[in-house]
């Protein structure tokens, strides 16, 4: 009977335990995430091997006012064709008859898909392999056109295989008949017809390889690389997103220079220093250490004399486009700052040894600056590009640099006291100017004090939030707990906090009337301010808003694809720079640094805790008592007890 009682006790425990765990998980049952489908979709995208072969695709999608925005609708077409030691082929294939574009996007296989109204295109680029891969699904008859230079030499195999000889070795075959003509200058490779066929472009060899056999390496490749990602504790959508803006940061990389593009459409088809390098730091904080190393290796190679960067290169030659001339120095400190995180993750000292030199150059342009400067880094653009003078993004993100820079020095056994303290003098010079009112404003003005003795100029906070002042903190400029920071954080929330996502600054005209005409208002979200915010609610412990953000985020994005902004009234993406590397990047980041509320972990911990303790106590008292009185019956053969 007893026994009975224990099991009878026990399983009214585990029943408790059970319906309790139950309720709990519908209380706290995950929110879902979708990827929007009725959205718009990207016009450009580039797809790359990974290694030397990168693909500049226009999907065919319409351009809102294409002129005004100063970019042009195509049809579906692979555009430029870059690969390894040749640069730029001179090469272009081009879709026709297929229709008007309904909807475009890169696939969790690396993989474009082109849906149009008389069926659809699929772009496959095996990561690693240099075999250009296009099937055609259609309900009427399309055409696949290659366009080459009529000077490439050229040998017909049979009716569905061309071999080119020169200047580099290429094949073209394809499932269905191949036609081959001369039009102004080009050869003129056609493959066409209805329902299924496919064409094969292989460069670099004479090799015919399986369109089945492209397709497996393509997935087994990509879930491959995949795999060795960290990975974040998030599920779902929000996943996949993450995946896919990995997989994005590697086709918008250049394979071979290692510079990222800005973004795929015309607007910004330029490789940005700050851009580039937050795209290499995801990478690196990703796990995928060799693209990182790439790319600052590329940085430190095309570093000025002076230690400085122009602000943007050309993608495809790695030239700086002297265009755009006014200075940018936040791409020093994110340089050292980029290259102490890579030494964190990897312990490469050998690479920090092949970078000083770059690291030396920058501390000196550094260091030169802040003491003709009144203790500040020289005026600037950074961060928006719109406004001239003492940045307050890019003081902080060179104070970053700076003690990173000690950092780089401490660990190759250098003397680094001296950056130490010019890190320091930095930084209390930013304090002494640019908080007041109990925020870090945007930038200083200079204004003139007229005193008894004369006038002198002195520069004050100009009194604006901006949204971008966020993230230096959430980078460990501050510490985020502290009162200067979370005062300047609620008052940029407060006053730029747009349908959810975060503004830029007030009176954002940018893509409303400034440049760009595809907002409906002004002040739009932007993602990457968006997930600035992310970022620190992750450092203060805020998981709910950082999760809310991230979702907002993959809320709004082209099937996955996140923008640079979001239009602040119709919640639509702002198609002319879309998709945006940095807004990728920085997903990356968040996504890897978010944890997840510990709540429910600790509830069933503590449930099971409770579990433990009763059965301890059931146990004690039952067995206990039945076994004490026996035990004290039984008597040694001298009369001791037991």
């Amino acid at each position: 009977m007893p026994g009975r009682i224990v099991y009878l006790i026990i399983g009214i425990v585990l029943l408790v335990i059970g319906a309790s765990i139950l309720i709990l998980s519908i209380i706290q049952k995950p929110q879902t995430i979708q990827f929007p489908t009725n959205t718009s979709s990207p016009a450009y995208l580039l797809l790359s091997n990974w290694r030397n072969l990168s693909i500049y695709i226009s999907t065919g999608y319409p351009i809102p006012k294409p002129v005004l925005n100063g970019e042009e609708s195509k049809p579906p077409s692979i555009l430029q064709v870059f690969y390894g030691k040749y640069g730029l082929l001179k090469m272009n294939i081009t879709i026709t008859n297929t229709g008007n574009t309904k909807s475009a996007y890169l696939t969790l296989n690396n993989t474009v898909i082109i849906n149009e109204e008389n069926g659809s295109t699929t772009i496959i680029l095996p990561p690693n392999y240099t075999s250009i891969s296009i099937i055609q699904r259609s309900i009427t008859n399309t055409s696949i056109d290659i366009f080459v230079p009529s000077t490439y030499g050229y040998v017909v195999v049979n009716s569905d295989y061309v071999v080119f000889t020169s200047p580099l070795l290429m094949s073209v075959y394809s499932n269905t008949s191949l036609s081959l003509r001369g039009v102004g200058g080009w050869h003129v490779i056609s493959a066409g017809g209805n329902g299924t066929y496919y064409l094969v472009i292989t460069l670099g060899s004479t090799k015919a390889m399986p369109i089945d056999y492209l397709i497996y390496i393509n997935n087994h490749e990509v879930t491959q690389w995949l795999s060795m990602a960290k990975k974040p504790r998030l599920n779902g959508a929000l996943l996949n997103e993450y995946y896919l803006s990995l997989l994005l940061l590697m086709d918008d990389q250049n394979p071979v220079t290692g510079e990222f593009v800005a973004s795929p459409e015309p607007v910004y088809f330029y490789s940005w220093v700050r851009d580039s390098s937050f795209a290499a730091m995801a990478l690196q904080e990703a796990g995928y250490y060799g693209y990182a190393m790439k790319y600052w290796l590329w940085m430190c190679s095309a570093q000025n004399s002076s230690g400085t960067w122009y602000t943007r290169y050309n993608f495809w030659s790695g030239s700086p486009d002297t265009t755009f001339g006014i200075p940018e120095y936040d791409s020093i400190g994110l340089f050292q700052l980029g290259v102490w995180q890579f030494y964190e993750y990897t312990h490469n000292k050998s690479f920090l040894m092949t970078v000083l030199p770059c690291i030396n150059k920058s501390l000196m342009w550094e260091q030169g600056a802040i003491i003709s400067n009144g203790g500040l880094i020289p005026r600037d653009l950074s961060i928006w590009e719109d406004n001239y003078a003492y940045n307050f993004w890019t003081q902080a993100i060179d104070d970053l640099g700076l003690y990173a820079s000690a950092n780089i020095y401490r660990a190759l056994g250098l003397n680094y006291t001296w950056i130490l303290r010019l890190a320091n003098e930095l930084n209390e010079t930013i304090q002494s100017h640019f908080y007041s009112k109990g925020f870090y404003s945007q930038a200083l003005m200079e204004t003139t004090l007229y005193t008894s003795s004369g006038s002198e100029t002195i520069y004050e906070p100009n009194g604006i939030p901006d949204s971008s002042v966020i993230l230096p903190i959430a980078l460990g400029w501050i510490n985020p707990h502290s009162g200067r920071a979370i005062n300047t954080v609620n008052k940029v929330v407060k006053v730029l906090l747009v349908n959810g996502g975060l503004a830029r600054f007030p009176g954002d005209d940018y893509h409303y009337d400034y440049a760009l005409y595809d907002s409906t208002a002004p002040d739009p979200p932007w993602v990457i301010t968006t997930l600035f915010l992310a970022m620190y609610y992750e450092d203060v412990g805020n998981s709910t808003g950082a999760l809310q953000l991230l979702s907002w985020c993959v809320e709004h994005s082209q099937h996955g694809l996140l923008p640079e902004a979001v239009d602040p009234r119709l919640g639509y993406p702002l198609p002319t720079t879309s998709p945006l590397t940095w807004s990728a990047a920085m997903y990356v980041m968040a996504a890897i640094n978010y944890k997840p509320k510990q709540g429910f972990v600790l509830t069933i911990i503590m449930l099971l805790a409770v579990v433990v303790i009763m059965l301890s106590i059931i146990m004690f008292v039952v067995y206990g008592r039945l076994n004490k009185p026996y035990a004290l019956s039984v008597t040694h053969e001298d009369g001791g007890y037991l």
